[in-house]
């Protein structure tokens, strides 16, 4: 069984500010495929989407609405 982290890296963001999971695009335990868009997150500056880095089942480790710093891990995908 392979695990792999969905990671809001800091380049990503691009600040070292919080970002606000303002909406999740997937049920949790859903299916996602590589490269699809599975959440949004807002920043002071921008709206960015999330996309799965692998496909699988996803599974939520923050709430909507949820403040993240960077390199936080936000769902996992097995």
């Amino acid at each position: 069984m392979l695990l792999v982290d969905v990671v809001i890296r800091q380049e990503f963001l691009g600040s070292e500010d919080d970002a606000d999971v303002s909406d999740w695009l997937v049920e949790d335990g859903s299916q996602v495929a590589e490269g699809q868009a599975v959440a949004e997150l807002e920043t002071s500056k921008v709206l960015l989407q999330v996309a799965a880095p692998a496909s699988g089942a996803i599974t939520f480790l923050v709430a909507k609405g949820d403040l993240v710093a960077p390199n936080t891990v936000i769902a996992r995908i097995e």
